[in-house]
């Protein structure tokens, strides 16, 4: 059988070897335009920006980022003129060209009105400041028979009243009162708390931070409270408006998640024992078996020490009865590691 004629015609083949160079110009062509749309390969690490000249910034940077400015603010002992928040954050891998959102401090502070904080409650007069723009910045305990009533409003050490004007964002020490009674109250549970909630849960407590100690030196939206001191312990009191420390860690480097999941564990376990009324003793042992976890943990994401971590043991008399999920109740005559170190 013979080959069709266009086989034996030599323009065919040379038709064909221009169809396929067409071909691979083309897809040529489009890939180097796909890549030079996506800037494929074409990533920097972003820089850190806070606290720089937003114009000397925009110059600098001219070639690399398209600089977008969503906000304007003025904050107190920050550079005038500056960046304040960037996004994307500083070490994260951006590609060239992209936008770059900058928040920077204004030269003229935004003013508003001073509520009038006397004699409303610690918690109302702190969401009153909020809601103004302001910040408690201390709390200092006086004589006064209405315990955590405030009595007055004071920055830099003056009284400020009522509507006068005031620089948004500024921090107002609050005088208030002891009470007649008992002059203590509980710690909050801090470990496990992110940077920017933890001064509003202490001063909600009746309490003042006191100082802060960076053990790891991350943006401030990865750290959270890793120890505090005085250390927790639900029947420890404190006295009014005494300070706690804290230390704070990156949640790259401690397992806040776990952590937080074993003091889950404690406060439920507790709760059922106290709600089939177990004994008190019983009840104890539970609490002090969880804290010691909690506090010689290293809650690392290393696979070494976290091993290290679920063999740790917490030894208890035979005689201690714990309860299951129906209620009902069983003795447990040895180290029971399972009861609480299961992930």
């Amino acid at each position: 059988m013979k080959a069709p004629k266009f086989f034996r015609d030599k323009w065919f083949y040379i038709s064909l070897v221009i169809i396929i160079l067409l071909v691979i110009i083309a897809f040529e062509v489009v890939f180097d335009r796909l890549d030079r749309f996506t800037r494929h390969g074409d990533e920097m690490i972003v820089p850190d920006l806070i606290g720089m000249n937003y114009e000397e910034v925009q110059e600098m940077y001219k070639d690399v980022f398209h600089f977008q400015l969503v906000d304007s603010i003025y904050v107190r002992d920050f550079p005038e003129g500056a960046v304040y928040q960037q996004n994307p954050k500083k070490g994260l891998k951006m590609k060239k060209g992209r936008n770059m959102y900058i928040v920077m401090t204004t030269i003229s502070p935004e003013i508003v009105k001073m509520p009038n904080l006397k004699n409303l409650s610690l918690r109302q007069a702190m969401v009153k400041l909020n809601s103004a723009g302001l910040n408690v910045d201390n709390l200092v305990f006086v004589d006064y028979f209405a315990r955590n009533a405030v009595i007055g409003q004071l920055i830099d050490g003056k009284e400020v009243a009522p509507n006068d004007d005031v620089v948004k964002g500024r921090s107002v020490t609050l005088k208030v009162g002891l009470g007649n009674g008992d002059q203590t109250t509980h710690l909050p549970d801090l470990v496990g708390t992110p940077y920017r909630e933890v001064k509003n849960l202490v001063n909600g407590a009746s309490l003042n931070l006191g100082t802060e100690i960076f053990i790891d030196t991350d943006d401030h939206d990865s750290l959270y409270v890793s120890k505090m001191e005085p250390a927790y312990d639900a029947k420890s009191m404190a006295p009014l408006g005494s300070d706690v420390n804290v230390w704070y860690k990156s949640i790259s480097k401690f397992d806040f998640r776990w952590y937080t999941y074993e003091k889950f564990r404690r406060d439920s376990i507790v709760e059922r024992l106290r709600r089939i009324k177990a004994d008190t003793e019983d009840i104890n042992y539970v609490i002090d078996s969880f804290n010691y976890i909690l506090s010689h943990r290293t809650f690392s994401y290393d696979s070494v020490l976290h091993i290290r971590d679920m063999e740790m043991i917490y030894e208890r008399p035979d005689s201690i009865v714990f309860f299951d999920e129906e209620d009902l109740y069983f003795n447990d005559t040895v180290n029971d590691n399972n009861y609480f170190y299961d992930e």
